[in-house]
């Protein structure tokens, strides 16, 4: 009976380790997936950020430009126009510009 009890509680001794390691490797894994996304956002922040800077210079610019033939208010009101043109047509194409790419990126980081 004793070498029944002690294969029994080597067998459960196995088993509470392979479930700690498997737990371990599951935190692993999440640290890494969670890094690997709070990096790309932080990417993304950046970048976003730094194209907005370019674009509101790039817009007085072309508002200067367009200003300088046909007056200031005209110009402003043109860059506006093509803004709004612009917020209509991402919120048209919202979903295979931005909402399927992040999906997939996300799905593919978890899955993998």
């Amino acid at each position: 009976m004793s070498e029944k009890e002690n294969s029994f509680s080597r067998l459960w001794q196995q088993g509470k380790d392979y479930a700690t390691l498997k737990i371990e490797y599951a935190k692993l894994t999440a640290a890494e997936k969670l890094s690997v996304l709070l990096s790309a956002v932080a990417v993304a922040f950046v970048v976003f950020s730094l194209a907005m800077v370019a674009l509101i210079f790039l817009s007085v610019a072309l508002a200067e430009w367009i200003g300088q033939s046909i007056g200031m208010a005209w110009g402003c009101g043109i860059v506006a126009v093509v803004y709004i043109a612009m917020m209509v047509l991402l919120f048209l194409l919202r979903k295979p510009l931005f909402i399927n790419p992040v999906s997939r990126f996300v799905s593919r980081l978890i899955l993998s």
